[in-house]
């Protein structure tokens, strides 16, 4: 065996990375020689000519179908004043229509096709200068957007109750300051402009809110009457004032709301009608709000202001516009006689083909040849050569990158194992395609720090569990909903910041100790078939909690179902308690990387803390129990001890991971929610290298980041390549359970007899 570890590669095994790498060298060849033809002058001629002839196709395009389409319906307004009409079937008037529309487009393309121009050099500056006008308000209105945005995102995500804010009778200068106390930026100079938007912002939030509280209260208080009114038969033939006064003294509650006299009134007539019908009296139904799918702030733009400089830069877009389309009215008579809607459309064509967003020369190419603006020449390669530049270069490092892993295969595998190296290439792969999609890697890499600190701690919560010998500890759910438990009954207390927060995992913690105990006990007596005993578990528990969080006696409007009066909803916001408090602490960016550092230093003190626990003779006994629990029981330890203390200390883990979760998601979803949680840490920590008999914070760590990482850039690129994406998915539950699957294969299940 020795012999065999100690031979050299082959040459047939390096024969296919040998010419990965010469295959890569070609491409990246390619690739320079492509960069140094875009800045060569006659293709950036060549290019300036592209655009000109994409202006006049855009221009003829827009006069061709009105054309088109004003024929077919000529046609259309023929054909019913023939007395024959009613006699043609639908498929036969359609066909004679779409036959003269596309004779009426073949006649004005052969007339607009190859438009006739005079001045060329004319026409050329005023595109220039359209384009150059265009960018310069395009660029600044995204920057002036972009600080709109951030302060906008701040203030809807940490104001819980706009009332409180911009209530009836708040001045605006009141208003003002307590904006400020959210959002600093509410009070720079450079945004005055924008602070009358945030005070109507503020008081159309508090009026929304207004209307969503009256709406439920009104909806209770006629659920309270319906239950108070045993026959409404007997509220029969009474007047409106009447009436009132026998439903004040049936509720007495309605007199504290005088102002929902009116719709308890309406709904009081609707119940007698149906009574005297002999119909069924139902209350209102309430949705079930906390079922919503969470998603990110999105800035509302109708409040948006510009300022100045922008406003200035907007009037000189629009009179370089005015300037070009007077040149293209000179060379092509008859686009002044579009319609206003068709000269909108034809003004936000041009704007979509002279600004797409950036200089590159590749997206200026593409968006030229798609208006088909003739690019056949004799340096036609050259074109495509330059176009090519980015996507041979990507492409290059992707082969020279695959070369590499095969080249390198056995130490790399033997050093990181197979899923590891996989996984690690196939993320590298992923930022290189955003690139060619022109995702920003730096925003997504921020989302997966992010990410890392939600999911973190959890992932966490799986390696004691593998280092006393249960394995992965798919019933970890228990100890998420004990810290779910913990944040519940913060919320109930209206706790608030790191009080919130501290209370959350110390409750949680507390409340995971007993029932981690109750489940060791059940895995010490199952073993061998700790990983079906622990996925039943964490199964069973999340459906029987199902019914306790219905049952449990909170009572915090805030928390419970107002239509009954109990009961938990599905989702709670912890907006105004403690969201995202350590993914802001601290926070800062570096080369446009957001880096939420409270939440990774959170996490690196966890790690810190377990791998002390590791070495201490505790963490050794525990370690050695699980990886071989017959020497360890011959030297004295107890195995069934270590394993309970592995068992709890996970539980108590994933009680804390999922507060850290919450904070950083913005949200607690109860119910079944969290299902699938041990599935998800159950792969990341194998991709980061971990088995299901042995675990280290470095297998956390990495593992998290592989995993968050895919998941993070496939459902960008997923959303960039298919139609209505939804790959991100498919690809989460592909990777956790083929990971787990490949684990077990190699483990042969994990038994350690």
């Amino acid at each position: 065996m020795s012999g065999k570890a100690k031979e050299k590669p082959t040459v047939q095994s390096r024969i296919v990375p040998v010419v990965l790498f010469i295959l890569a060298a070609a491409l990246i060849a390619a690739s320079i020689g492509g960069y140094a033809l875009q800045n060569a002058g006659d293709i950036q001629k060549t290019l300036d000519t592209m655009r000109t002839n994409t202006v006049l196709h855009t221009a003829s395009e827009g006069l061709v179908n009105s054309i088109a389409q004003q024929a077919r319906a000529d046609k259309l307004a023929e054909l019913r004043k023939d007395k024959n009409f009613r006699k043609r079937g639908l498929d036969e008037v359609n066909a004679i229509c779409d036959g003269a529309m596309e004779e009426a487009r073949a006649a004005a393309e052969a007339l607009y096709a190859n438009p006739v121009v005079k001045d060329q050099a004319a026409l050329e500056s005023a595109i220039e200068a359209f384009e150059a006008a265009l960018a310069e308000a395009s660029i600044l209105s995204a920057q002036e957007k972009g600080v709109f945005s951030d302060l906008y995102v701040q203030l809807v995500d940490n104001i819980s109750n706009w009332t409180e804010i911009a209530g009836e009778g708040k001045q605006d200068s009141e208003i003002l300051a307590s904006l400020a106390a959210v959002a600093s930026g509410v009070n720079d100079k450079a945004n005055s402009h924008l602070q009358s938007s945030f005070v109507r912002l503020a008081r159309d939030m508090a009026a929304k809110q207004q209307a969503k509280e009256d709406g439920e209260l009104q909806n209770q208080l006629i659920t309270l009457m319906v239950g108070a009114v045993a026959d409404w038969t007997e509220y029969s033939g009474l007047d409106q004032a009447a009436l009132w006064d026998k439903l004040l003294a049936d509720v007495p509650a309605l007199a504290d709301n005088v102002r929902f006299k009116d719709a308890m009134l309406t709904a009081a007539q609707g119940y007698v009608a149906a009574a005297e019908k002999g119909e069924a009296i139902n209350p209102p139904a309430e949705a079930d709000k906390g079922a919503d799918t969470v998603s990110e702030t999105q800035a509302d733009y109708s409040y948006f202001v510009p300022t100045e400089a922008l406003t200035k830069e907007e009037n000189e877009k629009n009179d370089a516009y005015e300037a070009l389309k007077a040149q293209l009215i000179a060379i092509i008579p008859d686009l002044g006689g579009l319609s206003a809607k068709l000269q909108t459309t034809l003004r936000e064509s041009l704007e979509k083909v002279l600004w797409l967003g950036d200089t590159d020369f590749s997206t200026r190419y593409n968006a030229y040849t798609a208006h088909q603006s003739g690019t056949e020449s004799e340096g036609a390669w050259k074109l495509n050569l330059a176009s090519m530049a980015k996507p041979l270069l990507l492409a290059g490092v992707a082969v020279l990158l695959l070369g590499l892993v095969l080249f390198f295969w056995k130490p790399l595998t033997t050093r990181f194992g197979v899923p590891r190296t996989i996984i690690a290439l196939f993320f590298v792969y992923l930022c290189l395609l955003a690139e060619l999609y022109n995702i920003s890697v730096k925003l997504m890499l921020g989302n997966v720090l992010e990410r890392m600190t939600m999911y973190g701690v959890l992932v966490l919560a799986m390696m004691p569990g593998i280092q006393c010998g249960i394995g992965l500890n798919m019933g970890m759910t228990i100890g998420c909903i004990s810290g779910l438990l913990g944040i519940v009954l913060a919320l109930q207390f209206n706790m608030v910041g790191f009080a919130a927060l501290l209370f959350s995992c110390v409750c949680g913690a507390v409340i995971s100790l007993p029932l981690g105990w109750g489940y060791s006990k059940l895995l010490n007596r199952m073993k061998g078939n700790e990983m079906t005993i622990s996925t039943y578990v964490g199964f069973s528990f999340v459906s029987l909690m199902c019914i306790g969080w219905m049952m449990l006696p909170f009572d915090n409007p805030k928390i419970i179902w107002l239509l009954s009066g109990k009961g938990l909803r599905v989702t709670h916001s912890l907006l105004g308690s403690f969201a995202h408090l350590l993914d802001k602490l601290l926070a800062f960016s570096v080369f446009g990387v957001k880096v939420p550092t409270g939440g990774l230093l959170f996490l690196a003190l966890c790690c810190l803390l377990i791998w002390l626990f590791s070495r201490s003779r505790l963490g050794i006994a525990m370690t050695a129990a699980g990886s071989n629990p017959r020497f360890a029981e011959a030297s004295g330890i107890n195995v069934n001890k270590m394993r309970t203390v592995g068992t709890v200390l996970s539980t108590v883990i994933a009680a804390v991971g999922i507060v850290i979760y919450s904070q950083a998601f913005g949200y607690a979803q109860l119910y079944t929610a969290p299902r699938q949680l041990g599935f998800i840490a159950a792969s990341a920590i194998l991709i980061g290298g971990a088995t299901v008999s042995k675990a280290k914070v470095s297998h956390v760590l990495i593992g998290v980041f592989l995993f968050e990482g895919v998941l993070v850039f496939g459902q960008q690129i997923a959303n960039s390549v298919v139609a209505g994406g939804g790959l991100s998915e498919v690809m989460r539950i592909m990777i956790s359970n083929g990971i787990i699957l490949y684990a077990l294969t190699q483990t042969g299940g994990g038994r350690r007899d």
